[in-house]
């Protein structure tokens, strides 16, 4: 953008933008106007967008198309613009097709893919929204810096080359959904979920070694003494009860004897 509005516009000899004595020059007052104009009707079009989408579009495409159908949405959606910017790299082209990149993410993308983790315990969520959040997102968009980087001194090839890399990452989106899809399905059909069975097995565990406590004599853990109950009479807790041995109960009751 800033490169076409600066020949849209350019720096004459004589402007302020223009340095005689290196022969360098800038953006000229017109094509610095006129770039940041550009980038503030983008952000306000694709805001509008994304509104619209999320309150309008959302819920009526999940409800009509289902899940696992409206997942392939973005990742194919990707892969078209792809084909077509490639194809006609114009400025007004791109814009159109971040536009409508950013509004379906936002929309579209993000809702589906939270949806993903209901089929899902709490431990699970917790450690692969972490992951994702910390290492996916931010390592991802750190390789898209180093392609973007790689060849970023030619727009025409950052179009052929970074186009290429986009296809690729947008096929292998759409397999990665239909997965995705696919076990979402399947375990929500089955109501299973994952990593249910490893709660479980913890609270077994749990509750086996709070019970190993309350049998063994060492321990200070103890439990009420209920085998009066029926009778009303005794509630106390005897001194095997309370992790000692008969004789060590006896001799706690001879010194409390002694001191009174």
């Amino acid at each position: 953008a800033r490169d076409y509005f600066a020949e849209d516009h350019p720096c004459e000899v004589g402007m302020s933008c223009y340095n005689a004595a290196t022969g360098e020059h800038g953006l000229s007052q017109e094509a610095t106007a006129a770039f940041t104009a550009f980038m503030g009707l983008f952000g306000q079009a694709t805001n509008t967008l994304s509104f619209l989408l999320s309150l309008f579009g959302t819920s009526a495409v999940i409800r009509y198309l289902g899940l696992r159908t409206t997942l392939l949405l973005f990742p194919t959606l990707c892969l078209a613009v792809i084909v077509f910017v490639r194809f006609q790299p114009t400025l007004y082209v791109v814009f159109a097709a971040m536009m409508m990149l950013k509004a379906s993410s936002y929309s579209l993308n993000n809702p589906t893919k939270e949806m993903l983790y209901q089929p899902t315990s709490s431990a699970v969520r917790y450690k692969a929204k972490s992951w994702i959040d910390i290492f996916g997102a931010r390592g991802s968009k750190a390789m898209g810096s180093v392609v973007t980087n790689a060849f970023s001194d030619s727009a025409a090839k950052l179009v052929a080359n970074g186009s290429l890399v986009g296809m690729a990452v947008a096929s292998f989106l759409i397999w990665n959904a239909r997965f995705m899809g696919k076990k979402f399905d399947e375990y929500t059909e089955s109501g299973y979920i994952v990593g249910e069975d490893d709660d479980l097995t913890r609270d077994q565990e749990n509750v086996e070694m709070a019970m190993k406590q309350n049998k063994a004599k060492s321990t200070s853990c103890a439990i009420v003494d209920d085998d009066d109950d029926d009778d009303g009479e005794d509630d106390q807790l005897g001194p095997e009860e309370e992790g000692q041995s008969a004789d060590e109960g006896t001799e706690g009751e001879k010194a409390k004897i002694e001191k009174v």
